[in-house]
C-alpha cells in the first residue's frame, strides 16, 4: 500500500490569518499554491510570488506576501502604502503597474514608504504614466531601492522625476469634416511629437492634418490617405497645461471612411512628493 502525505490546507483567507510553526508547510487551496512558516508571521511565506493582486480605484497597504500589484482602475491619484522594509524578504521583487491606462502627471501611482524607511533615499516613488510600472526591492533592514521604472529619466531623493511616455490610440470609420479623437495630449506635459500611420486607406478627403483645437495642423498638414502612410509629426517641445484631444482635419473633401493610428511622445514632470 502506497503512502500519502497530506498538509495542512484551507482557503487564502485561513491560509492567510494562520501563524504556523517555523518550519511549517501549510497549502493555499483557493489559489494552489504553497506557504512556509517562520513561527511568527501570520499567512507564513509564500513560495509561488506570481500571483497578482488587482485594486480597482482604491489606495492600497502592501503585505510582505504581495509581489504584483494591477491597478485596473484610477479616478483619482492614488497611494500604496509599502511593508515595513525589515519584514519584506531580500531579494524578492515587489512591482506595482497600471494596468487601466489612465494613470498620468496628475492621476498618479504612488508607492509610499511605512514608517522611516527611505526609496532611494526619499519618502516615495511616483507612476505617472499611462501604462507605467515601478518595481522595488528591499535591504531587508529600512530601505527600499528602485530597480526598475517605465520611462524613468532622472528622480530625486524626494520624489520629484521626469519620465518619456508614448501614448497610443486609434480613430476608425472617420466621417465629415473633422475628427475628435478619444487620444489625448495630458495635462501638465510636455509633447515632442504626435506620431501617426494610416491603417485602412482613407476616403472622401484627398489629404488629412493632425492637430488639436485652435491649430489643425500642429501635428502635420497635406498627409497622405493610402494605407501605410506614415508621419512624424514632429514639433519644437510645446508644453500642454490642459488635457488636449488630437483632432483629424480632412482636406479636399469630406472623410467618409478610413482609420489612423496615433501617438502622443511626451516628456512628464511630477513635482517632489514630501
Amino acid at each position: 500500500m502506497s503512502e500519502q502525505l497530506q498538509f495542512r490546507r484551507g482557503t487564502a483567507a485561513q491560509v492567510a490569518a494562520f501563524t504556523g510553526a517555523q518550519g511549517e508547510i501549510v497549502v493555499d487551496t483557493t489559489n494552489n499554491r504553497l506557504a512556509v512558516n517562520d513561527g511568527s508571521t501570520a499567512g507564513g511565506w509564500l513560495i509561488d510570488h506570481t500571483a497578482r493582486h488587482a485594486v480597482a480605484d482604491a489606495a492600497y497597504t502592501a503585505t510582505v506576501n504581495d509581489r504584483l500589484i494591477a491597478y485596473t482602475s484610477i479616478s483619482t491619484a492614488m497611494t500604496v502604502t509599502l511593508p515595513s522594509a525589515a519584514t519584506f524578504p531580500t531579494g524578492a521583487r515587489l512591482l506595482i503597474v497600471d494596468e487601466s491606462g489612465s494613470c498620468s502627471s496628475t492621476l498618479t501611482i504612488t508607492a509610499a514608504r511605512a514608517g522611516s524607511d527611505t526609496i532611494d533615499g526619499g519618502a516615495s516613488a511616483v507612476i505617472s504614466t499611462a501604462y507605467g510600472y515601478v518595481a522595488l526591492e528591499s535591504n531587508g533592514v529600512s530601505a527600499w531601492t528602485v530597480v526598475d521604472q517605465v520611462g524613468l529619466g532622472a528622480q530625486s531623493t524626494h520624489g520629484a522625476n521626469i519620465t518619456f511616455g508614448v501614448l497610443e490610440g486609434a480613430a476608425s470609420g472617420l466621417s465629415g469634416a473633422s475628427v475628435t479623437t478619444s487620444l489625448s495630449i495630458p495635462a501638465n506635459c510636455i509633447v515632442l511629437a504626435v506620431s501617426e500611420r494610416v491603417t485602412t486607406t482613407i476616403t472622401g478627403a484627398t489629404s488629412f492634418s493632425v492637430g488639436f483645437s485652435g491649430n489643425a495642423t500642429q501635428f502635420g498638414s497635406v498627409l497622405s490617405t493610402a494605407t501605410g502612410s506614415t508621419n512624424y509629426g514632429l514639433i519644437g517641445p510645446t508644453a500642454f497645461y490642459s488635457a488636449t484631444p488630437i483632432v483629424l482635419t480632412a482636406a479636399g473633401g469630406n472623410f467618409s471612411g478610413g482609420a489612423v493610428r496615433l501617438a502622443i511622445h511626451t516628456v512628464q514632470i511630477s513635482p517632489p512628493s514630501s
